[in-house]
């Protein structure tokens, strides 16, 4: 499992429901602005903690599009 957490907490909710939408993601809040993540399937850590940075970074630039600012740290 990975741990993500956002700048911003308001964005918390949109970033599960983004993710919960993957169909191979299971995601929950652990704190008001950190969610744990883990990928369904046959991945090792570092290509799962891959999958979901290169997903989130995509989710980043899509908010920031909109003019949303918001940085989500994969701790």
């Amino acid at each position: 499992m990975s741990q993500l957490r956002l700048s911003n907490p308001d964005y918390l909710e949109p970033l599960i429901e983004d993710l919960r939408r993957r169909g191979d993601v299971v995601v929950g809040a652990i704190d008001d602005d950190t969610i744990e993540v883990s990928m369904l399937g046959s991945y090792g850590l570092e290509s799962m903690r891959l999958a979901i940075y290169l997903h989130i970074r995509a989710w980043e630039a899509v908010q920031r599009s909109q003019g949303h600012d918001v940085h989500v740290d994969l701790l």
